[in-house]
């Protein structure tokens, strides 16, 4: 039985798309983002829908581009974020 620690590299930002999430609450100045009462019918929260929204979009690179551009700052997200209602809503 091996027990030594094999030390676990953190993977690039493009492997889980989620984290650029995550960054744009912060910009938008609403980090951490909370989970939100779970909406009926789905009985899923908002921040569960936000994270599947994020890790299925397709403009990814787009949005990494974006957020390495962007100020530390914004007060919307980009229009091609498919998050961009949900995360207005949660600034709220």
């Amino acid at each position: 039985m091996n027990t030594s620690l094999k030390r676990i590299e953190t993977a690039p930002a493009s492997l889980y798309p989620a984290r650029n999430l995550a960054e744009m609450g912060q910009r938008l100045g609403v980090a951490p983002l909370q989970p939100l009462a779970a909406t009926w019918p789905t009985g899923v929260s908002l921040l569960a829908q936000m994270v599947d929204a994020c890790q299925r979009c397709e403009a990814e690179p787009v949005c990494s581009d974006w957020l390495a551009r962007a100020p530390d700052r914004i007060a919307a997200p980009p229009a091609f974020c498919p998050n961009a209602d949900g995360l207005k809503q949660a600034k709220r």
